[in-house]
């Protein structure tokens, strides 16, 4: 498997922890914790960004940095989704919900 079959899995994923550790620091204020889509989105523009910086091939058919920049926001707002998931199949098992 060639590493640009996984690089939208990866961006997700970096996303997504950066989104619990954003929680983590900003957990006694409700307010912020509204802003979780938007940080996760941004960074993973940015991240999207730094691999086309370093490595184009990595990212596929992309061929300017405003495509590597959609390419990393989409990603990272799809982390959120992935958070929203795993909540619903935590409350279906009877689990606690946590943010």
């Amino acid at each position: 498997m060639y590493l640009k079959d996984v690089y939208i899995p990866i961006i997700v994923i970096i996303s997504y922890m950066i989104g619990e550790i954003y929680k983590v620091i900003v957990r006694n204020s409700e307010s912020y914790k509204k802003l979780t889509p938007i940080v996760v989105t941004l960074f993973g523009g940015i991240l999207g960004v730094l691999i086309y910086i370093t490595n184009k091939e990595m990212l596929g058919e992309t061929n300017n940095i405003w495509m590597a920049l959609e390419i990393g926001m989409t990603s990272g707002i799809t982390s959120t989704n992935a958070n929203q998931i795993i909540k619903k199949i935590i409350e279906k098992r009877g689990g606690k919900e946590n943010e």
